[in-house]
């Protein structure tokens, strides 16, 4: 596996980190709409025309978070646990959230938390 360095010390999504998730998400059926430094946009069906689905960079924990974004701002992100610096059980797990799959959901500190 490629070493993308440690996710808490990110100040951006890497290039390749996103390149592989790219591949790996697409693997799954899914639709990249956008990927920058700080976000990867999927095409998620049934939204509203203002609203985005969009895993984000991870945070001081190094932990993404996902959710559906409307004008920039997520009121619910959930936390994705996982190996953040695996592009691929990140996409397994994106594709786990996105088709319902059975996940295990844990409620910690005012927002849900899923892993697998």
């Amino acid at each position: 596996m490629t070493n993308y360095g440690d996710p808490i010390d990110w100040d951006e999504i890497p290039d390749g980190w996103t390149d592989a998730f790219t591949v790996a998400i697409q693997a799954h059926g899914h639709t990249v709409l956008d990927a920058h430094e700080s976000a990867i946009t999927l095409d998620v069906p049934g939204l509203d025309e203002d609203e985005r689905w969009a895993i984000v960079v991870p945070n001081f924990h190094g932990l993404w978070a996902y959710g559906t974004y409307r004008n920039g701002h997520c009121d619910n992100p959930t936390w994705l646990y996982a190996d953040a610096t695996d592009p691929q059980e990140i996409a397994d797990l994106v594709h786990a959230v996105l088709t319902d799959a059975p996940l295990n959901r844990h409620w910690m500190a005012g927002a849900f938390s899923v892993w697998t």
